[in-house]
């Protein structure tokens, strides 16, 4: 019979076994230690002389009672170091500080390695990890924040942080709790500026996305994309908003995505021009249209593409006639954007289109204010699908959304045969040297193509899951 040192040490040479695979893996298909790195460095350029800036990950989220949901890394902070573990802190100093002898430029603050803990929740790249596969050479266990090493704070200044407001969850947040106490008690004697230069730092850096993060981004457009095609094929009378979803996060899952960049939108009849339902509870749909509104997050990195498309596979000469007014509308956006260009133009481009279309079919009269186009028309795209980054100018290498939509709701001030439509189609732009690419325009959305290819066979019909 073992003795209990002997069943732990075997305990724990699994564990160091089992993180070392995971390391070897750590970065497969992703972005590398070199990219967060230059991050870290082109972050460090852009803070004021002598200053240094503090950022946190995110905390675990409670989900309900003793579970949680799945932990996701803060964007700015997973965008500096590539780590995806809680209760952990990131220090980069403007200019380098000699610390115990050395030059430090930065250091990070991690969670222990601890076997009894990992076989619970997961391994832990612990310090010595985090040296190797991120590339830190200054790392520490959590605890040691603001004692280990022993930094000069007051030669510092200005010191930014994030607010992080109050953190929630128990003892999973114990750590994270601590060290932002910790530093609210430097910061109380310095001049610590707003979370608005640290946004506007973030920003400047992650608008204009690197050949590497395209790489990554183009994959989970990808993946986004492909979704939406074997959706189109599993739609027919029968079926609910909750399989559609489905079918849409199989596929994601199956090509290799660990989430959904967003809560997936899929709203049949009325629910469609709800601009962001997310209930998806509607079964048994016999007609109308459904709009999907969903992305796939691969690498940290969002998909984020919205099709509508009929239930019964051919759209009625009213979905017909609104469908073309948004499809032409999306062209005379996405021709708007250009390096010099801004989502002004995009926006009114689109626009235009729009309200020209609803005047011919009268459902509004001319110079006529009208609530069915209500929102902007798009977005940065990247580790957020709401990414950093201003509406000004366009530059190349931003990846932006292009959206237009018409909702129009059942008692809407018009001919009751337009109600119950919504309609929205949404793709993918990078903006190059020259113009700008379509990152999704492989995804189908003519009607032509859309009636097509819902005559195929789908997912849920293999299955033998549709109510037909």
């Amino acid at each position: 019979m073992k003795s209990a040192f002997q069943k732990y040490f075997f305990f724990t040479f699994i564990i160091l076994l089992s993180v070392d695979i995971q390391a070897q893996s750590y970065f497969e298909d992703g972005l590398d230690s070199e990219f967060h790195k230059g991050r870290r460095q082109a972050f460090r350029e852009l803070l004021p002389e002598n200053g240094a800036a503090v950022i946190f990950n995110n905390p675990v989220k409670n989900r309900s009672n003793d579970t949680d949901f799945n932990y996701r890394p803060n964007s700015d902070f997973y965008y500096l170091t590539g780590f995806r573990e809680p209760n952990a802190a990131l220090i980069i100093f403007k200019n380098p500080q000699t610390i115990e002898g050395k030059k430090v430029s930065e250091i990070i603050y991690v969670q222990p390695r601890d076997p009894r803990k990992e076989q619970w929740d997961g391994v832990r790249l612990g310090v010595e990890g985090v040296k190797e596969k991120l590339g830190f050479e200054h790392a520490y266990v959590n605890s040691e924040f603001m004692k280990s090493p022993n930094i000069d704070w007051n030669s510092l200044g200005p010191l930014l942080s994030f607010d992080m407001g109050t953190i929630e969850g128990g003892s999973h947040n114990a750590a994270l709790n601590e060290m932002i106490v910790k530093l609210k008690g430097i910061s109380l004697s310095k001049e610590v500026p707003s979370n608005t230069a640290l946004n506007q730092m973030m920003g400047k850096l992650r608008v204009v996305k690197t050949p590497e993060e395209l790489v990554v981004l183009e994959k989970a457009i990808m993946i986004s994309g492909k979704g939406h095609i074997e959706s189109f094929k599993s739609i027919q009378p029968g079926v609910s908003e909750r399989a559609i979803q489905g079918v849409h996060e199989f596929v994601h899952k199956a090509m290799g995505a660990e989430d959904v960049g967003y809560g997936s939108i899929v709203g049949s009849g009325n629910n469609s021009t709800i601009l962001h339902y997310v209930e998806n509870n509607v079964a048994n749909l016999q007609e109308g249209l459904v709009l999907m509104d969903i992305g796939a997050e691969y690498k940290g990195y969002s998909g984020d593409i919205t099709r509508t498309v009929p239930v019964k596979g051919v759209f009625s000469p009213e979905e017909k006639a609104i469908y073309e007014i948004v499809l032409k509308a999306l062209e005379s956006g996405i021709e708007a954007c250009y390096p010099g260009s801004d989502y002004q133009k995009v926006g009114e481009a689109a626009r235009k289109v729009i309200d020209e279309g609803l005047i011919e079919l009268g459902i509004v009269k001319p110079g006529e204010r009208h609530p069915y186009f209500p929102h902007g028309i798009g977005h940065h795209l990247g580790l957020d699908v709401h990414d950093r980054g201003g509406y000004g100018k366009l530059e190349p290498g931003m990846v932006l959304t292009v959206e237009p939509g018409i909702y129009i709701p059942e008692g809407s001030n018009t001919d009751p045969k337009w109600w119950k439509i919504g309609i929205r189609i949404e793709d993918n732009i990078l903006i190059t040297e020259d113009g700008h690419k379509n990152l999704s325009a492989f995804v189908p959305k003519t009607v032509e193509d859309i009636e097509s290819i819902m005559k195929e066979e789908g997912i849920l019909q293999k299955l033998g899951l549709s109510l037909k």
